[in-house]
């Protein structure tokens, strides 16, 4: 059995590999330069789910199996995504009601976005959160995680050949990948998680679906992007550090064990 350093460089490598066929999989079908919008639009992200793939032999090989693929727990878990529900249903129902879109995009990019938050979430934390909490303590483990999850968003430009909106993209990923990975945390399982980010991704896209089908409106500039996206990410981000806060509230994460009786999940 590796040790936990050795399993987290090795979980390292599946990551970078995974983050390789993420991104050169839609460059090699885009033949150039693409967005986003038209990615998950377009096509089926042969990417993302050749990534998954790969992400789940990876781990089956591993005998990894503490990657938090099982029910959530304990009772109440539930309580604890109020301000996500919130988002999505705020974010879905403006999206409906201002969004341009037809329903074979709409399904497209469902479709799309559930194979991000599958894969997404196995990746980082799944995989890489599974090694890093053996291996290093709690907060340095945490960081490593949401950063990495963040800067493999920088590798959106390839795609796009649009840094400053890569870079904005990477710093709104670490916010919400924050908030994600306490909620894996305290939920005991990536299942919630992988749900709340697929749809949170999607409705994000569907909100932006007007702008980007009508050809007369210009694309927003990277300085407001980060001014909405920080808007939308930052409560997020302030709420996953929250739930994390202390020895108690975060009881268990080294192995997803039952809290203390005294911090169930659906209590703060």
């Amino acid at each position: 059995m590796a040790t936990p350093r050795a399993r987290l460089a090795i979980a390292l490598i599946v990551v970078i590999t995974w983050a390789a066929i993420t991104i050169l999989v839609p460059e090699w079908q885009a033949q150039g330069k693409t967005t986003l919008q038209e990615l998950v639009t377009r096509d089926l992200a042969w990417g993302v789910a050749g990534a998954a793939a790969f992400l789940v032999v990876a781990a089956w090989l591993a005998g990894w199996r503490d990657l938090g693929l099982k029910a959530p727990g304990p009772r109440g878990w539930w309580k604890l995504m109020w301000l996500p529900a919130l988002y999505l249903a705020v974010l879905g129902g403006l999206g409906i009601t201002t969004g341009k879109f037809t329903a074979a995009v709409v399904v497209m990019m469902l479709t799309n976005m559930a194979m991000v938050g599958f894969s997404e979430e196995l990746a980082f934390r799944g995989v890489l959160w599974g090694a890093a909490r053996r291996a290093l303590p709690f907060w340095a483990g945490f960081v490593l995680v949401s950063a990495a999850f963040g800067l493999v968003h920088v590798l959106n430009a390839l795609l796009t050949g649009e840094l400053a909106t890569a870079g904005v993209q990477a710093l709104n990923a670490f916010m919400s990948g924050s908030a994600f990975l306490a909620l894996r945390i305290r939920t005991r399982s990536l299942l919630p998680v992988m749900a709340v980010h697929g749809l949170w991704d999607f409705t994000v896209f569907l909100v932006g679906s007007g702008a980007a089908l009508d050809p007369a409106a210009p694309a927003a500039a990277w300085q407001e992007q980060l001014t909405y996206g920080l808007m939308l990410t930052g409560p997020l981000f302030l709420y996953g550090l929250w739930l994390v806060r202390s020895e108690a509230s975060r009881a268990g994460w080294r192995d997803d064990g039952i809290m203390d009786p005294a911090h169930p999940a659906g209590e703060p």
